[in-house]
């Protein structure tokens, strides 16, 4: 059974809120992803360099285990920065994202948005990679089975299949970033198709050894996204 239901131990708070219901249901056969051995705690420090100019990205990770509250183990993933700040939660075991908050910040104004994942039921087959919470998402792509595939669509729980959007590995490079060197598997996100050949293309550089550290990324002005690179600045993590 392809299904998983969640209820957040964060009581959502006030400014846009979205939260998605659906009827469970066994579902077809997806690309499934697990945990690839993530640290109980992971601190990563990024600088992210777009139009506006550059910015330090703090991101943090922790396991919180089963309670009360929560019925399974799961991670929460906090990214800081000055134009941003999101809180992502995740399945321990199969990564899929289950509640997210975005706070977009400007000069003027601050937009808070959340995402609570209740139930869901979309249909997916084989090749697809299901996406219940686009938030996070270089984050959860560090689980893909990469060893054994090389290539997915992605499928949006709230989203239109009209387009369909493409990963897949676009070979290895070693990246060396502040003295040191990283094998890298190079990953490439566009739109599928012919519709591919017109927009710009996003790519993301995954350490090959687990667990998968986003070390490097190139992103195209597309969902959601102003274009921006991402490079590695510091790595811990707590054993």
């Amino acid at each position: 059974m392809n299904y998983f239901k969640y209820k957040s131990p964060v009581t959502a708070t006030p400014a846009a809120a979205f939260v998605l219901f659906f009827i469970a249901a066994a579902l077809p056969a997806q690309i499934a992803i697990s945990n690839p051995a993530f640290p109980p705690g992971e601190s990563i420090t990024y600088i992210r360099t777009s139009d506006q100019g550059n910015e330090m990205v703090e991101v943090e990770m922790h396991l919180i285990p089963a309670s009360s509250s929560a019925n399974r183990p799961y991670y929460k993933y906090r990214m800081q920065s000055e134009s941003k700040d999101m809180l992502v939660k995740l399945d321990a075991d199969t990564l899929e994202i289950f509640y997210s908050e975005v706070w977009l910040k400007n000069t003027y104004s601050t937009i808070h948005r959340i995402n609570k994942i209740v139930e869901q039921n979309k249909p997916t087959g084989p090749d697809d990679l299901l996406l219940c919470d686009a938030n996070g998402l270089q984050v959860r792509l560090r689980g893909f089975p990469w060893g054994r595939r090389n290539k997915a669509q992605l499928a949006f729980l709230n989203g239109s299949d009209k387009f369909k959007i493409e990963i897949k590995i676009d070979g290895r490079e070693t990246l060396r970033l502040n003295n040191t060197a990283y094998e890298c598997r190079k990953v490439q996100l566009s739109l599928d198709g012919f519709l591919g050949t017109f927009f710009p293309k996003s790519y993301f550089w995954y350490t090959v050894e687990k667990p998968h550290i986003l070390v490097r990324a190139e992103v195209a002005e597309m969902m959601g996204e102003d274009a921006h690179v991402l490079e590695l600045v510091s790595y811990s993590a707590s054993h």
